[in-house]
């Protein structure tokens, strides 16, 4: 299967002249809507609400552009059935179970971004307009903290999610003159001071996720070490479920204490959510219990655990279905990640955020989606900013 879907990576890596300019469409769309999300807080709040649905609209757009599915049908593409198989069934249990059918386009578009990554075809042009881009959209709140106005969770796990992105081009900048890499540490020193100022614990933990992926990689590499690399590929999609477990488990001994640097204990809360949506899962395993639910222990129906949202909201097949394309992707992404600085860079900030991840549902949400599409991207190599191999 791997060989099959790498054969399909090297057939559609190049894009036709029709392709390249529908591309742009979708593209815009995202930097529009990423841009006023990020810029006015007025523009977050109104499109709060459509976040899913306007994602879904570039994304299909691209799904269409981009790949020959006919072709990807015929030709067995498994990761292919998988995700049309899941959200099919996803749907199906959302009616049978009466549940709010928006949730729908939150796992439709995590999916279908997992599964077209490797076969998007951008051009040099595109692919550095949102490298510019997302270092702009950096910029502006790196000189400018606006976290205020929005949450200081949200917008500080925002600071570090678009430096993520802007870190792409902001290496590249660095290598033509290397006293330009200042600018790194004064960008890695700016980012982690705005999130301890906001006492941010997700933004702190994909922070810390980052270096440690940066340097494990750096030094154990993924196409030399294939086994150790798999078993990080399905403890990032099991794990979580396993870390769900573990923290309600260590609660429920009456344990706690506050967490140094910030201003929480370490349970707050999280333990009470999981475990009130797991007891109701157990009546629905298969169909799970979808969304909308007022629960007793949080004030909104927020899971704060991206599989865990999955399993509990559409049940155990649908979860199944979801391991597979995800660890085939992750797994995809194994030969690619040391091909270049950036490639090592985008790696390490992916596997950063499914860790982060496991408390939070910044993996999933609509907001972020764009930078996640830049980094797999780069990720599979189809960037066009250096040539360096490493």
């Amino acid at each position: 299967m791997e060989e099959k879907v790498q054969r399909a990576f090297d057939d559609t890596s190049v894009p036709d002249g029709i392709r390249s300019k529908l591309n742009w469409i979708p593209i815009i769309i995202m930097m529009i809507f990423f841009g006023g999300t990020w810029v006015s807080p007025m523009f977050y709040h109104v499109t709060e609400r459509y976040n899913s649905l306007i994602i879904f609209g570039a994304l299909a757009m691209l799904f269409f552009i981009n790949i020959r599915w006919i072709d990807r049908i015929r030709g067995r593409d498994y990761v292919l059935y998988a995700t049309v198989l899941a959200l099919i069934l996803a749907t199906v249990n959302l009616f049978i179970i009466g549940s709010n059918k928006g949730c729908i386009l939150i796992i439709t578009d995590f999916l279908l971004l997992l599964y077209m990554a490797p076969y998007l075809s951008f051009t040099k042009l595109q692919y550095r307009t949102l490298a510019v881009f997302f270092l702009m959209m950096y910029g502006v709140w790196f000189f400018h903290d606006m976290e205020f106005s929005y949450n200081t969770n949200t917008g500080a796990t925002y600071t570090v999610f678009s430096y993520f992105a802007a870190l792409i081009l902001l290496t590249f900048i660095a290598k033509k003159k290397e006293i330009l890499g200042f600018f790194l540490v004064l960008t890695m020193l700016r980012t982690g001071t705005l999130v301890m100022w906001h006492l941010a614990r997700g933004a702190f933990m994909a922070l810390s996720f980052f270096v440690c992926f940066w340097v494990l990689f750096y030094f154990i590499r993924p196409k030399e070490h294939k086994r150790l690399y798999t078993f990080l590929c399905i403890f990032a999609v099991f794990g979580s479920l396993l870390f769900v477990w573990a923290y309600v488990s260590m609660a429920k001994t009456g344990f706690n204490a506050q967490m140094p640097f910030f201003y929480k204990n370490i349970f707050s809360g999280r333990e009470d959510i999981w475990l009130e949506v797991w007891n109701m899962m157990k009546e629905k395993p298969l169909t799970g219990i979808g969304s909308g639910f007022e629960l007793e222990s949080f004030f909104e129906y927020n899971m704060h655990n991206a599989m865990y949202d999955i399993l509990i909201v559409h049940g155990v097949l649908v979860f199944l279905l979801s391991a597979f394309v995800i660890i085939s992707r992750l797994m995809l992404m194994r030969d690619h990640i040391m091909k270049d600085t950036y490639t090592h860079i985008a790696g390490a900030a992916i596997f950063a955020i499914f860790f982060e991840s496991f408390i939070d549902m910044d993996l999933m949400w609509a907001d972020y989606t764009p930078v996640l599409l830049f980094l797999l991207m780069t990720t599979f190599s189809l960037h066009n900013l250096g040539e360096e191999k490493k």
